[in-house]
């Protein structure tokens, strides 16, 4: 009976754990998407060009 009560409360514990790792990884998914949205209205990147002479690459 103990073990029963044993397994029964891990696998309680467990659907816990995997509920709020669902949860938590929501929020961070929404957060970056968030971050995403901000960083696209900013200006482009610039492009870069290699130095033929030096091999840097230089923003044209």
């Amino acid at each position: 009976m103990t073990e029963l009560l044993g397994v029964a409360a891990l696998a309680v514990g467990g659907y816990w754990i995997v509920k709020r790792m669902k949860k938590k990884m929501a929020g961070v998914e929404r957060h970056l998407s968030d971050i995403a949205a901000r960083s696209a209205n900013k200006r482009p990147a610039e492009k870069l060009v290699q130095d033929p002479v030096t091999g840097k690459y230089r923003p044209e």
